[in-house]
C-alpha cells in the first residue's frame, strides 16, 4: 500500500474517532472521567462533550450556577479529561477555567468571582475571587502545583474593621496541601487556608487589635481568642 493510501485511512480512521466521540453525552463522559471525584456535581447536564451546559453546578462548597462547558479536544487524544468551563452571569458575575479529571486532578486558568455558600466555618466569608489561579493534586491527594491569587470578601460585623476590599494573597503547595496566605490592605487582618485533594480544610483567621478594648471584646464574642498579641479565631471542615 502506498503512503498517500495510509494517510488517508489514517485521516478517515481520525474523523470516524471525532463524529463518534461528538455523539457521547457530556453527562456519561463526566460520569466515566472521574470529575466528580475532584468535587463537580451539578442538578441536570444536557448537550454532548462539544458543547454542553451543567445547570446548578458545584464544585464542594462552591456554587458556581449553570455553566457552558466543552471536553478539550487536545486533552482527549493524549487520554487526559480537562472540561473546559465558563459562566456569563449579570447577577452571579463571569467565571472561566478548567477542571482536570485525571491525575494531576484539580483547577487551573480559573478566573472570576463565585460566591461561598455557608462561608467557611466561623470564618463569614461571603465570596471569592479568583485570579489565574490552579490548584493540582496526584492521586494520594497531595498538592502538585498551585499558583495565582485568590481574594475572599469577609462580612465581618465588627465595628472598626478595615475588610470593605476584602483579603487577598497568593495560592502555593505547603507540606502537601494547597495553601492561600491572605492578607487585607492593611495587613492587620489575616487569614491562612490550606486543604488537601480530600477537600479537607483548616482555617486561621488572625486580627490585630491595637489597644481598643472594645474591639476585643467584640471579637471574643464571635470566638476570636487572644493569642501572641492578636486575635485567632481556627476552624475547619470539608468542601
Amino acid at each position: 500500500m502506498t503512503r498517500a493510501p495510509k494517510r488517508w485511512i489514517a485521516a478517515a480512521a481520525f474523523l470516524a474517532l471525532l463524529l463518534i466521540m461528538a455523539s457521547v453525552p457530556m453527562r456519561l463522559a463526566l460520569a466515566l472521567s472521574g470529575v466528580s471525584e475532584a468535587g463537580l456535581s451539578a442538578r441536570t447536564v444536557e448537550g454532548s462533550v462539544w458543547s454542553a451546559e451543567i445547570v446548578d453546578a458545584r464544585l464542594g462548597a462552591l456554587p458556581l450556577g449553570t455553566l457552558q462547558t466543552h471536553l478539550s479536544p487536545l486533552a482527549l487524544l493524549t487520554g487526559r479529561i480537562d472540561l473546559v468551563f465558563k459562566r456569563d452571569d449579570a447577577r452571579l458575575g463571569a467565571l472561566a477555567g478548567r477542571l482536570h479529571g485525571s491525575d494531576p486532578r484539580g483547577l487551573s486558568d480559573v478566573n472570576g468571582v463565585t460566591s461561598l455558600s455557608g462561608g467557611l466555618g466561623m470564618i463569614p466569608v461571603d465570596s471569592v475571587r479568583f485570579e489565574d489561579a490552579r490548584v493540582r493534586f496526584d492521586a494520594g491527594g497531595r498538592c502538585v502545583e498551585a499558583g495565582g491569587r485568590v481574594q475572599m470578601l469577609v462580612a465581618a460585623p465588627i465595628a472598626g474593621l478595615s475588610l470593605s476590599r476584602g483579603l487577598s494573597g497568593p495560592l502555593s503547595c505547603a507540606k502537601g496541601r494547597a495553601q492561600a496566605a491572605l492578607a487585607s490592605q492593611s495587613g492587620m487582618e489575616r487569614l491562612t487556608l490550606s486543604f488537601d485533594g480530600s477537600g479537607a480544610w483548616r482555617g486561621e483567621f488572625a486580627i490585630i487589635v491595637d489597644k481598643d478594648p472594645a474591639m476585643a471584646a467584640a471579637l471574643a464574642a464571635l470566638g476570636f481568642r487572644a493569642h501572641e498579641g492578636r486575635f485567632q479565631l481556627t476552624t475547619g471542615g470539608r468542601f
